[in-house]
This record gives C-alpha cells, sequence and structure tokens, in this order.
C-alpha cells in the first residue's frame, strides 16, 4: 500500500508537470517537500564550471525550466521533486494574495478587493490555485503592452505580492510541510489588466521625511548623522524584507554586512541592529527560504564582516558630526 501510493504521488507530479509544459509554462524540480529549487545545487558563487548545465557559465533555475517533455519524464519519473514554475519565461504574471501571520490585518484577499473598489475595476477571474496556509495564487497571462513585469512585494498593498520576470511559483500538487497546493480554478489564464499592471510599475510615493530612531543606539550623534542612518537602516530592511525567491539568503549577508558596517564605525548599537536583522528574516524564515538557526549563522557573519569595514561617511557628515 506505501509503495503503491509513493508512485501515485510521483505519477501525479509528473503528470502535472507535462500539463503545465503542455500549457507553455516553464518548469523546474523542487527540493521534496519543500519551495526551494532542486537545481542548481549549487549557488553561483560556488559554481565551478564542471555542471554540465554550467560548462559556459552558471546555469541558475530560471534557465533550467524548460517546456521539453523528455527532460521533465528524466527528472520527475524516478523522484517525488516539487514543481516549480518559473514566471519569466512563462510569460505569466502571478498574483500572489497572502494570509498575514499577525491577528486583525486584512488579508490579501481583503485588500485587493478594497483595490477593486478604489478602482472601479475588479481583476478578471482565472486559473487559481490555493496554497497551504490560506492563501492564493492568481496566474495572470501578461499585458500585451506596456514595460515589462518583475517580481513585487506589497507593492499595491499589504499581503500583495506578484512573480513574474525573475520569479517563481510553488504549482500544484506540490507539498510542503504546511500541506498541498491546490488548483481551485482550472480555466486558462486571463490577461492581465492594464490598470493592474500600471499600479505594479507607478513610480514609488514621494517617501516621507526620515524618523529618527534613537531606540537604534543612535543617542551619541547629531540630528543629521542620525537621519542619514535611520535612512540607511530603513533602506536595508526593506531590501531584506523584500527579497524575492532565490536571492534572499544572499541578501540577508548583504544586508547584515551593511548594518555591521554601521556598527564598526560606532554610529549603531551592535544588539539592535541584530534584533532588527532576526525581525526582517522572519517572513523568509517562516516561507522556508532558511531555517531560524541558518538566519541566526548568516546575520553574525554579516555583522562580524561589516564591523571590519566600517562605513565611511559622505563628506558633509564628518566624524565631528557626533554628540559629545
Amino acid at each position: 500500500m506505501t509503495t503503491h501510493t509513493r508512485h501515485h504521488s510521483g505519477a501525479s507530479l509528473l503528470t502535472a508537470a507535462l500539463a503545465y509544459a503542455d500549457r507553455g509554462w516553464h518548469v523546474f524540480p523542487l527540493r521534496p517537500g519543500a519551495k526551494k529549487p532542486a537545481v542548481p545545487d549549487h549557488p553561483a558563487h560556488l559554481c565551478d564550471l564542471t555542471d554540465r548545465r554550467c560548462t559556459d557559465g552558471h546555469t541558475g533555475w530560471e534557465q533550467r525550466a524548460t517546456t521539453d517533455p523528455t527532460r521533465i519524464e528524466a527528472a520527475w519519473t524516478h523522484r517525488r521533486y516539487g514543481i516549480g514554475i518559473a514566471t519569466g519565461p512563462s510569460r505569466l504574471v502571478v498574483v500572489d494574495l497572502d494570509i498575514p501571520k499577525v491577528p486583525g490585518h486584512h488579508t490579501g484577499v481583503q485588500n485587493l478587493a478594497h483595490l477593486e473598489h478604489a478602482h472601479g475595476r475588479r481583476l478578471p477571474a482565472t486559473f487559481t490555485v490555493a496554497t497551504p496556509r490560506g492563501g492564493q495564487h492568481r496566474y495572470y497571462r501578461v499585458p500585451r503592452h506596456g514595460p515589462a513585469l518583475g517580481n513585487t512585494a506589497s507593492r499595491v498593498a499589504p499581503y500583495i505580492d506578484t512573480r513574474a520576470a525573475g520569479g517563481y511559483v510553488v504549482a500544484p500538487p506540490t507539498g510542503t510541510a504546511d500541506g498541498r497546493y491546490r488548483i481551485t480554478d482550472a480555466r486558462a489564464p486571463a490577461r492581465l489588466p492594464d490598470w493592474f499592471a500600471e499600479l505594479l510599475t507607478a513610480p514609488p510615493l514621494t517617501p516621507s521625511p526620515v524618523q529618527i530612531d534613537r531606540t537604534l543606539g543612535l543617542t551619541h550623534i547629531s540630528d543629521a548623522l542620525a537621519r542619514y542612518v535611520s535612512a540607511a537602516i530603513d533602506g536595508e530592511l526593506h531590501r531584506l524584507a523584500t527579497a524575492g525567491p532565490g536571492t534572499r539568503n544572499n541578501t540577508l549577508f548583504t544586508v547584515a554586512v551593511a548594518l555591521g558596517q554601521l556598527v564598526g564605525a560606532d554610529l549603531v548599537d551592535h544588539h539592535d541592529a541584530h534584533q532588527r536583522l532576526v525581525d526582517a528574516a522572519s517572513g523568509h524564515v517562516a516561507a522556508g527560504a532558511y531555517s531560524h538557526r541558518q538566519a541566526l549563522t548568516t546575520i553574525a557573519s554579516g555583522l562580524h564582516r561589516g564591523a571590519q569595514q566600517p562605513r565611511r561617511l559622505p563628506a558633509h557628515l564628518t566624524p565631528q558630526d557626533t554628540r559629545q
């Protein structure tokens, strides 16, 4: 019975992968039970060009995604890989409506309804997937006109992300520790309306004046320097929080180095910088990008590396611009 169940599960994944390819969607394997790509099995900075697909340079999951039935059968016949769909080469824009982790917040579905009401327009019904945590993935074809679309995170509203060029989604019937992805509407994807595409490409609103956060150990420096440091921290933490699949671990290290440079320049308290990084990375931990322990290791390494190379201040903010 167990053997039959496993065989059926593997067969259904292969059948699904072939069906997606038949739609023209480029698929690639995900690690069994997880949301991470199974190939390549090495990051770009460790590529030694011995992988047969890397002989002309490192080749990532997006380049390996395929609609070739022969390659798909070879990948899924003997392994229970999950299925990833590379949205860029598939000419898809997937609207990810998430569930907040904080009680009392509106869901992505609710925020989309408010957005539709405000614009007097609705997104058309389309191919839809239910995610294990109660969210939705709505698949749309890219607009005929306008600039190329990439990935976004809460750009149009909280808990509404999108995946397009450079992104991927987990496809049914892939299962993870949270549960299984399920198709709830199998119709062909509708075209993404221009009004929604314009929201994804509109220039961001002019930011409000930077608020100085003295809880970060900025009590010993001037307002001008504290404002500069607060803006730098806000920008780095936003970059970490909105990092897309495939970039999250490298972004965590890079941002930790940047904050470590501020710590090394005696502009930020080490403990507070560490805690802000842990908080900003928590969403990626919940998404399975890395474990909490791996995040702590990366943060510690990045802060240490950055502290050895203290931030050099702009010319108008000299070390003398501090409070005595």
